[in-house]
């Protein structure tokens, strides 16, 4: 429920944005990339179930796009933009497919709108292994190349820290259910944008390519960066998210 979920809230404009983190780390991450947005926003950064300082309960996109649902109205957000990456972007597919009347702008990054049967059975298997004794730490080398590629990044070990910190059960669970995220659509209606880093291994440019041409009217970008961009790059990808938003229809808006 909304009530077990943690969060923060960054400045006060009119423009509300809730921004969901990716798996293994919290809303803390888009915390630059909301001051980069500026004054014009109010940010709200939830953490998902089983991360950062939010309770455990069901795992599925379904639920979880429900509580952003709960959570968006008991801070009386009658609509807003739901930005999310990689398994943000799933849940924020689930929530834009849920709940139509909340979202007026979807913003999706670094993320997926389906899984080929390769796919699921690599999150089936790093779901096995994360269950194993020492899995998260089996993992951690594979996982952060995938996340920021085999650059250096001041990040990586924050990352690596928080991603061995997590509990090997929530994640297995989290990789099974973003196999789901097939299942949901954005409405037409709801204009978006597909953002993807220049460099991401883990989700490269065909996988953003399919995504945007699954929704209809959508929008793509790309920005510098890799898997993690919103985090390592926060200003131009600030600025893409900034230039979408002042797009969207005025009778789209709170």
């Amino acid at each position: 429920m909304s009530e077990g979920l943690s969060y923060r809230v960054t400045g006060d404009g009119p423009r509300p944005v809730v921004l969901v983190h990716s798996l293994a780390l919290d809303g803390s991450w888009f915390e630059p990339l909301a001051a980069e947005l500026g004054g014009s926003f109010r940010c709200v950064l939830p953490d998902l179930r089983g991360h950062g300082a939010s309770g455990g309960g069901e795992i599925s996109l379904a639920a979880l796009a429900d509580d952003l649902a709960l959570l968006a109205r008991r801070l009386r957000l009658r609509r807003f933009a739901a930005v999310g990456i990689s398994l943000g972007g799933m849940v924020v597919q689930a929530l834009a497919h849920r709940h139509p009347d909340l979202v007026d702008a979807a913003v999706l990054i670094a993320t997926t709108g389906g899984y080929d049967d390769a796919a699921r059975d690599g999150a089936r298997a790093r779901a096995e292994a994360a269950r194993a004794p020492g899995g998260l730490a089996a993992l951690a080398d594979a996982t952060m190349t995938r996340w920021f590629g085999d650059r250096p990044d001041p990040l990586r070990d924050r990352a690596r820290e928080q991603f061995l910190s997590g509990d090997p059960a929530i994640h297995a669970a989290y990789l099974e259910a973003m196999t789901a995220v097939g299942g949901f659509s954005v409405p037409p209606s709801v204009p978006t944008l597909v953002i993807g880093g220049e460099d991401d291994v883990s989700t490269p440019r065909p996988v953003l390519e399919n995504l945007h041409a699954s929704i209809p009217h959508s929008q793509l970008r790309f920005a510098p960066g890799g898997h993690l961009a919103a985090f390592t790059h926060p200003a131009p990808v600030a600025a893409l998210l900034a230039e979408f938003l002042a797009e969207t229809p005025k009778d789209a808006r709170v």
